[in-house]
This record gives structure tokens, C-alpha cells and sequence, in this order.
């Protein structure tokens, strides 16, 4: 057999059935409670990942205060993570091949387990990132391991059941994520977020390596590409800097920044061309040449950017502008749960009956519908926490629900089992790097609309102004005079225009959102079609799910 056959085979075993019976330990050797300690420590292991995402979302001004660092960093402490984990994707199914699965897991939980240390003792930017650095990449190489190992561990007729069991962690950073980092930085203090990520990791290592140590896993040596590797990590690694950096250093009037750019850029072009040439590619991108993966997965990928650069934004305004908690803030957010995963299993019943684009055409325009209704917060005269955001964010759950599903059957479709499972991969980095990028890029928007505003506010309130004589007057009726007034109403100004900005990055999200709507039309016509027998079933409800993580 070929080397190129061998690699093929050894990428997400998950979807192969030879691959499969390969790396199965063998369930008649656990007991009630081992198969039960299997089951907690990978699925424990798969949550500590995602919450890493959506845990620290409601907490990131927290680190920044601690840190002693301004506002504008707390996104870098994401976005490094998100950038980390996106480049274990495509390197894992050849780490658990060169080293075992079962060895790589126990290594990536210990490694994350330091990196989570790192970041919990240290009081510099420059470590914390590194300890970030190590959660993601570590992190991330356990995401197919976990899902492999889970599978093995089950009967044929079980196996779909095992891939619900673990696609159920697959929402949890947006939906349960935010409470409970609200709730460990109000309670606790942030820190313990990361002081709980030290021994949790370990119990999870410990137990697989009790468990499944001695299980039978094929180790193979294969090719590796190195330089596209490096080439790629470079890329990204440059222009995520520029982007996290660009607004503070403003843009092309920094060297820096405008160095970062063309590195970046000539790094990225320089590893498409290898890649095309590459006998054994990290990345297949010849997969862009078929039109449904090009518009499947950009579609995802950008409206997981919309998504999480919105729910980030959300976060922090409302804790900024708004005045809500740590945890009041993660508390908006829980609605998400009535909707998210029910919708997800129903969209998974009904893939096979619809076309597609159709159910992703829907789904995207429901999502710009979420946004122009969020648009309409009212922010300073709520009357409970939920008077304003239920209903919004029960739709986002529906939303969120049936995101993921229909674009991924659209990107998959007319492809053979193996392109397919090279396809999970691209699209899964791609949709992770959405991720990283849209805290900051949304984060852009934000900050010019709002000085824009408020650019147009201190032009019309003014001591001469009709309106601004009045605040003026009132200001004054309440003890204040003069600069302090003055002071004030420039306070004033300043978050009312962070709310207007807010309101229009809502809104042209929303026009974002259908224009990804009628985009997906473009693709080719993907179903209805009959529904796949049981165990190919398995197979694309567990690609399904790869792509759902984190």
C-alpha cells in the first residue's frame, strides 16, 4: 500500500471503518464504572477545550484589568488562543499516528494543563499569551482525538449515540460557557477559571491513561509537510498581529503594522504554491476548486465570524456601557440553550428531505433578523436582565442550532469519503480562523461608527445648543456647574454614540448576513436525497460534529 494510501486511511479515523476497528479498545474488557470513567474523562477533556472559548469571553476585561493592560488587549488573549487551536487541526491526525492516540491525548491534556498554570500565576502579557498559546494548540489536538477514542469504545449499533453523547459539548462555549466564566470571575475571582484548568486536564489524562493505555493503536510514520506547516503558521501568526494591533498603532501609518501585512500576505502566498506542488500537502486547497466547498465553507466561515465577533462585542459592551456583571453578562446568553441543540438535532433529521441552500438560506436570514432586532436594545432603561435580550437571543439559539448542519452538508456534498474528511479539516480551520479574527475586526466596526457618532454629538451638544442648554440646565439643577457639567454631558455623549455604534455593527451585520444568504444560492443543488444507511450515517454525523468544535 502506498504512502499516500496509508495517510489517507490515518486521517480521522473516526470516519474510516478499517481505521476504526484499528484503534478500538476493546469495550469486554471495561466494567460498568470503567466505561463510565471513559466516557466522564473524554468528554470532560472535549468541554475543558470549549470553554476555554466561550468561558473566557465574559471574563476578558477581568484579565486585562489584572493584568494591567487597556481594554483593546483583552481580544488578543482570544483571538492567540483561537489562532493556536486552528493550527493543531490539521497536524493531530498525523501526531496520533507518529506517537498513539491514547499517548497524545495524555501529553496534550498535561501540556494544556502548563499552559493554564501559565496563565494563572503570571501578572505579564507576554506569558499569559504563551500560557493561551498552549491551551489552544494542545487543546485543539485533542478535539478529533477525543471523538476517535469515544467511538472506539463502542458497538457498531452504539456508535451514533457515542457521536451525540460528544457533539452535545459542541455548543456549550455560546450557550453555558459565559455564564459560568461570569460567575467564577464574580465569585471567585478570574484567575480560578484557569486554576481550575490545572488539575481537570490531569484527571482527564490520568483516567484515559488507566483506562486505555494498554488499548492496541497503530502507529504509523508518515510523511509530513514541515514547510507548509511553518509557512502557514507564519501567515497567520503575522497578519493576526497586525489585526489585533492595527487600531492602536493606526493602520498603515505604522511600520510595524504594515511589516506584519507583508509578511503576512507573502508568507500566505508563498504556501498556496507550495501546497500545490506539495506531493503530500498539509492542506488540500484544490478542494476550492469545487464551487459547493467554496461557497459552503466561506459561508460558514463568515457567519461564524459575524457570530462570535457579535456575541463578543455584545459581551463587553454591555458590561461597559451598561453596567451588567460578569455574570449577569454570561447570564444573557443562557436563552441560547432552549433552542440550540434541539434545532441542531432537527436539522439533522430533516438535511436529508430538503435541498441545503435552502434550510442555510433560511437559517442566515433568521440570523440577520436577530441582528436587527438586537439593534433595538434598550440599554439604560431595562427593567429586568431578560426585558430586553430573551427573545433575541431564543432566536439566536435557533439560529445557532441550524448554522452548522446544512452549510456543512453543502461543502461535503459529491465528494469521496476521503476528500471529505480532508475537506472537514480545511473547513474546520477555516471556521476556527473566522473565529479568531472576528473580536477584533467587529471590534473595528464598532470603534469608527461609534466615534463617528459621537464626532456628530459633541458637534450638536453643545452650551449653545437648544438641547445641550437643556441637559445643561438639568445638569445644573442636580449640583453640577461648570467644567464638572461640561464633563458630564461629554460622559453622556460618549456612551450614547458606543450605543448608536453598537446599533449600526448590528446593522450592517444583518445586511451581511443576507447577502451570505443569497450567496449560497450560487452553489449546486445539494439534496434532498435518500437518507445513508446506519453506519455512513455515523460517519457524516461525526464530520458533522468535528465541524460544529469548538
Amino acid at each position: 500500500m502506498s504512502v499516500a494510501s496509508e495517510k489517507a486511511r490515518d486521517i480521522l479515523a473516526v470516519t474510516r471503518r478499517d481505521s476504526l476497528k484499528a484503534v478500538r479498545a476493546d469495550p469486554g474488557h471495561l466494567n460498568g464504572g470503567q466505561f463510565f470513567l471513559l466516557n466522564f474523562a473524554l468528554l470532560l477533556g472535549n468541554v475543558l477545550v470549549l470553554f476555554n472559548t466561550g468561558a473566557f469571553a465574559s471574563i476578558s476585561l477581568h484579565a486585562a484589568g489584572g493584568l494591567s493592560v487597556s481594554p483593546s488587549h483583552a481580544s488578543w488573549m482570544q483571538t492567540y488562543y483561537f489562532i493556536s487551536l486552528a493550527m493543531a487541526l490539521p497536524v493531530s491526525s498525523w501526531m496520533a499516528s507518529r506517537f498513539g492516540k491514547v499517548r497524545l491525548f495524555i501529553a496534550a491534556m498535561m501540556l494544556m494543563a502548563l499552559g493554564s498554570l501559565l496563565c494563572s500565576v503570571t501578572d505579564e502579557l507576554m506569558w499569559f499569551l504563551l500560557g493561551r498559546v498552549f491551551q489552544g494548540f494542545f487543546g485543539g489536538l485533542t478535539i478529533p482525538l477525543s471523538q476517535t477514542l469515544l467511538l472506539s469504545a463502542y458497538s457498531g449499533p452504539k456508535k451514533a449515540f457515542a457521536v451525540a453523547l460528544w457533539s452535545m459539548a459542541a455548543l456549550s462555549p455560546f450557550t453555558l460557557g459565559p455564564a459560568a466564566g461570569g460567575w467564577i470571575a464574580d465569585t471567585l475571582g478570574w484567575r480560578w477559571l484557569f486554576y481550575l484548568n490545572v488539575p481537570l486536564p490531569l484527571v482527564s489524562a490520568a483516567l484515559v491513561w488507566a483506562l486505555l493505555f494498554d488499548s492496541v493503536s497503530r502507529r504509523v510514520k508518515l510523511p509530513f509537510d514541515h514547510i507548509g506547516f511553518l509557512l502557514l503558521a507564519v501567515a497567520l501568526g503575522c497578519l493576526q498581529a497586525a489585526l489585533n494591533q492595527g487600531q492602536d498603532a493606526d493602520w498603515y501609518n505604522s511600520g510595524l503594522i504594515m511589516s506584519l501585512v507583508f509578511t503576512g500576505l507573502l508568507a500566505l502566498a508563498c504556501f498556496i504554491v507550495w501546497e500545490l506542488a506539495e506531493r503530500h500537502p498539509l492542506l488540500d486547497i484544490r478542494l476550492f476548486a469545487r464551487r459547493n466547498f467554496a461557497i459552503g465553507a466561506i459561508v460558514l466561515s463568515a457567519s461564524f465570524l459575524l457570530m462570535y465577533g457579535l456575541l463578543s462585542i455584545l459581551l463587553v459592551r454591555l458590561q461597559s456601557v451598561a453596567g451588567y456583571t460578569s455574570f449577569m453578562v454570561g447570564s444573557v446568553l443562557l436563552p441560547l440553550v432552549i433552542l440550540a441543540k434541539p434545532m441542531a438535532v432537527f436539522f439533522h433529521r430533516i438535511v436529508h428531505y430538503f435541498d441545503a441552500r435552502l434550510l442555510a438560506c433560511l437559517n442566515l436570514v433568521a440570523f440577520a433578523g436577530f441582528c436587527f432586532w438586537t439593534s433595538r436594545y434598550d440599554f439604560f432603561q431595562r427593567s429586568s436582565l431578560f426585558s430586553g435580550t430573551l427573545g433575541s437571543q431564543v432566536l439566536e439559539g435557533f439560529c445557532l442550532g441550524g448554522l452548522f448542519v446544512p452549510l456543512t452538508t453543502l461543502f461535503l456534498s459529491g465528494l469521496t469519503p476521503r476528500r471529505q474528511s480532508q475537506a472537514v479539516e480545511l473547513g474546520g480551520l477555516l471556521r476556527v480562523l473566522g473565529g479568531s479574527i472576528a473580536s477584533p475586526l467587529i471590534g473595528v466596526i464598532w470603534e469608527r461608527r461609534a466615534a463617528f457618532h459621537q464626532s456628530r454629538l459633541v458637534e450638536t451638544l453643545t452650551p449653545y445648543d437648544t438641547l445641550g442648554r437643556e441637559i445643561i440646565g438639568s445638569l445644573n439643577a442636580a449640583g453640577m456647574h461648570g467644567q464638572i457639567a461640561t464633563a458630564k454631558l461629554a460622559g453622556l455623549a460618549s456612551r450614547h454614540a458606543a450605543i448608536l455604534g453598537l446599533n449600526d455593527t448590528f446593522r450592517l451585520s444583518a445586511l451581511l448576513f443576507l447577502g451570505l444568504a443569497a450567496l449560497v444560492w450560487f452553489a449546486r443543488p445539494a439534496g434532498p436525497a435518500r437518507r445513508p444507511p446506519p453506519r455512513q450515517a455515523v460517519r457524516e454525523t461525526a464530520l458533522e460534529a468535528l465541524v460544529e468544535e469548538p
